[in-house]
């Protein structure tokens, strides 16, 4: 089974000057279950912001993502919320925390959002 399948992606950046960059041009990957990829570059080459638009973090400008079947790429944006947080664990390169929570209630955040454990017990 194709865990992850990523179709002729593409990605760019704009400023307000209307500058742009290619960040991802025509990617193509296909993960299945149980493989394990690393993947490495220079600075600047692309691997975050193709882990971004892997995850659905971020969206590309065209090509297809699919997750376990899925295409994340026509998902509205809660539906594509509730489908990251039950699929999809990341580990992020900086701290993303909600600052108001210790470590504990951060890493608890997704089982609270489901309502498998209660903040009172």
């Amino acid at each position: 089974m194709n865990i992850l399948e990523i179709k002729n992606v593409y990605k760019k950046y704009s400023n307000n000057k209307k500058v742009s960059k290619v960040v991802l041009d025509n990617i193509n990957l296909t993960l299945k279950d149980n493989e394990f990829v690393g993947i490495m570059g220079s600075s600047g080459s692309g691997k975050t912001t193709l882990l971004n638009v892997a995850s659905g973090i971020d969206n590309c400008d065209k090509g297809e993502i699919k997750i376990k079947g899925k295409d994340i790429c026509k998902m509205e944006k809660n539906e594509l919320s509730l489908f990251r947080r039950n699929n999809i664990g990341m580990v992020f390169q900086d701290f993303n925390l909600l600052i108001s929570l210790t470590v504990k209630e951060n890493i608890m955040v997704p089982l609270l959002l489901d309502k498998k454990y209660d903040i009172l017990n």
